[in-house]
């Protein structure tokens, strides 16, 4: 069964290439297109997914969200996006999908308004100090939980102290959390130590 749906993945790559050449596309978008859409299905199996053509909402969220909590570029996680959407079009034409799942306005990350680069991050260095730092005694079991989240989630902090136990999915290992005007709701991905910090609060 894993063998059949593992060549299912493959030739769905294989006719998306060949739908990009045909479409007159350069060679150097075709290779780019195809590895992003390789590297999306590599991630989706590493969680137990074999992508059959089924494309979700939610694999596309959790994407973007681990592609942001691992630090890629801005313009790379556009990329990805943007390749995404191509072959979200070509399921469709092929009808392995009805609709577009894929949405540029809203999968595209923006930079915050005013802000001309990216958000820097810590250093590993930085990382592990604040780790050590947070074990001491000086710190409550409740501002050590505000730290991990912080760290582990980058939710902003508008978003931090909204949170509910509701908020938590336990199963599906996500965090949902309001942003923005309307209270928009995007979910994160969550760490197993940092999950079982939660349920132990």
């Amino acid at each position: 069964m894993g063998n059949n749906t593992e060549i299912v993945s493959q030739k769905l790559v294989s006719d998306f290439e060949e739908t990009l050449v045909a479409d007159g596309k350069a060679p150097k978008t075709v290779e780019s297109y195809t590895g992003d859409i390789r590297a999306f299905l590599e991630w989706s199996e590493s969680k137990g997914n074999i992508f059959t053509g089924n494309l979700k909402r939610f694999h596309i969220t959790s994407y973007k969200n681990y592609l942001v909590q691992n630090n890629y570029e801005i313009n790379t996680i556009n990329k990805k996006i943007n390749s995404l959407q191509s072959f979200n079009e070509f399921l469709m034409e092929g009808k392995y999908l009805i609709e577009q799942i894929v949405d540029l306005r809203k999968d595209k990350v923006k930079l915050a308004a005013g802000s001309e680069k990216e958000v820097e991050v810590f250093t590993d260095v930085e990382i592990e100090k604040i780790l050590f730092y947070i074990q001491s005694e000086k710190l409550s079991s409740r501002d050590r939980l505000i730290v991990l989240l912080l760290l582990y989630t980058g939710v902003r902090v508008l978003e931090l102290v909204n949170i509910k136990l509701r908020d938590v999915d336990i199963l599906s290992m996500n965090l949902t959390v309001a942003w923005g005007k309307g209270g928009k709701r995007r979910e994160i991905p969550l760490k197993g130590e940092l999950l079982f910090i939660l349920i132990e609060k």
